[in-house]
């Protein structure tokens, strides 16, 4: 992700109303379907194909309704051979050219978007960061060139907010986010930030959030608590930290509690703006000019960082939107974090949060769906006597079938006891059970583990790690 910190718009026509489409979970996309092209030992476009994408294009159903995301960026080269104006929003109530505020939004000629750091109204891509987040999520699909977006029937709207070196101010991401809301957006893209949330920022966020719009942000490359930066550490967002080719955590992602869930962010495929190399311009990034492009034509990019893990979500959530548009930003949020894949520390952690998204999981589930697993605390009280090890926490799911507590020895346990056998009403942030002293004899460190059982099968698990003495 950047830290934040031209074609006359006339010569763009305005593609037809998008209609209902019809997916397909086999693509003639060439880098879809091929491997090590940069002599990587694994396929070209492995991110989206790690989180299920093609088996959730499956689920959406023939009959897909399109869904607007608006990608607040630095812009987008429309003239890619792998950007259909199928895929661009249009805003149907501005005539195009007549110098008039013809819906009075307040912008002028705002046909595809508005440039909010150049104050008009031709928001394309001279950095080329935009345009590798749009391609992630709605690359042209199924044409036969290049790659194949999550989402191939969503409509981008272009909201250019950062300038040719990935800088803007808070005061035009508000402006941004509000314009989305406003127009028509359903899902926002941020990959953007910097140190702290401005409360012009937050404002903007609420306000969408509000009016139904589902707003993912990318955690930050910095490797810091997230706590700390903005828009990610803020309310009201879903926040999307990177994983590594096997679901580690990569150094440069940022972490902390605001964490919800992560997506690939090591080496993902997208396209190339024109004239652009994105990577040279980040300072301190040690790169060689050129290093990035991939193909003959050098039309394509890849790249690592949380901003191409963010729209690897925000495509999920569009496809989600697609099958279900009645669906809310917090049912939307919820059913993303339940059916996350658990990676790195098992249960809720700093790094991945709920874990690893899994498209397909998220569109089979049902509104309402949960499982809640939480150790917060232990306290040692009296129990028959002697001392005991009082266990604080919370258990739920929407269908509860039971809980247990298992616990073991060191930091990575190889044996596991289980001492409380049954949980099977929900409990929150109340005690979940009584464990004896004595069972904490022969070791220093212990690992409590919390599983919440599910009545469709499922099970979450939570990991509180005890020291003693």
């Amino acid at each position: 992700m950047i830290t934040l910190t031209k074609m006359a718009l006339s010569a763009l026509v305005l593609p037809a109303l998008l209609t209902a489409a019809t997916f397909s979970h086999a693509t003639n996309d060439p880098y879809f379907n091929t491997q090590g092209t940069w002599t990587q030992a694994y396929d070209d476009q492995w991110a989206i194909k790690h989180v299920k994408i093609p088996e959730a294009w499956k689920l959406v159903g023939k009959k897909a309704k399109p869904v607007i995301v608006a990608v607040i960026d630095t812009g987008l080269d429309w003239n890619h051979k792998d950007i259909n104006w199928n895929n661009i929003w249009v805003n149907r109530k501005e005539i195009p050219d007549n110098g008039r505020d013809d819906d009075n939004n307040g912008y002028v000629d705002d046909i595809i978007g508005w440039d909010f750091y150049g104050r008009h109204n031709n928001p394309f891509d001279h950095d080329g960061h935009g345009t590798f987040v749009s391609g992630v999520i709605a690359a042209d699909t199924n044409n036969g060139v290049g790659i194949a977006g999550i989402d191939p029937y969503a409509k981008v709207m272009v909201l250019k907010a950062l300038n040719s070196f990935g800088h803007s101010r808070a005061s035009y991401l508000a402006k941004a986010i509000t314009y989305a809301a406003d127009n028509g957006a359903q899902v926002i893209n941020m990959s953007v930030g910097g140190k702290n949330l401005t409360e012009i920022e937050q404002q903007a966020i609420n306000y969408a959030h509000n009016k139904g719009v589902v707003i993912v942000v990318a955690a930050g490359n910095e490797g810091i608590d997230v706590s700390g930066f903005g828009p990610a550490g803020g309310d009201k967002v879903i926040t999307v930290a990177s994983t590594g080719l096997n679901d580690d955590h990569p150094s440069f992602s940022n972490w902390g509690k605001q964490i919800d869930i992560a997506a690939p962010g090591a080496d993902i495929l997208s396209l190339r703006a024109r004239r652009t190399d994105t990577m040279r311009d980040i300072p301190g990034v040690k790169y060689q000019p050129g290093l990035a492009y991939v193909g003959d034509d050098k039309r394509y990019y890849r790249a690592s960082g949380t901003s191409f893990s963010a729209p690897i979500v925000t495509g999920i959530v569009s496809l989600m939107l697609s099958k279900n548009p009645s669906l809310t930003p917090d049912q939307v949020k919820t059913l993303l974090q339940q059916t996350a894949k658990d990676v790195d520390i098992p249960g809720f952690d700093q790094y991945t949060g709920y874990g690893l998204v899994d498209a397909a999981a998220a569109l089979k589930a049902k509104p309402g769906f949960f499982i809640e697993a939480l150790i917060d605390r232990v306290q040692v009280v009296n129990l028959d006597g002697g001392p005991a090890v009082q266990i604080i926490g919370s258990v739920d799911a929407n269908k509860l079938r039971k809980a247990t507590i298992s616990i073991g020895a060191g930091e990575d346990p190889q044996r596991w006891t289980t001492v409380i056998k049954s949980i099977k009403k929900p409990i929150k942030n109340g005690a979940l059970g009584t464990v004896k002293a004595n069972h904490f004899r022969g070791s220093a460190v212990w690992m409590l583990r919390l599983e919440v059982h599910h009545k469709n099968g499922q099970t979450r698990e939570f990991r509180f790690r005890l020291a003693l003495g």
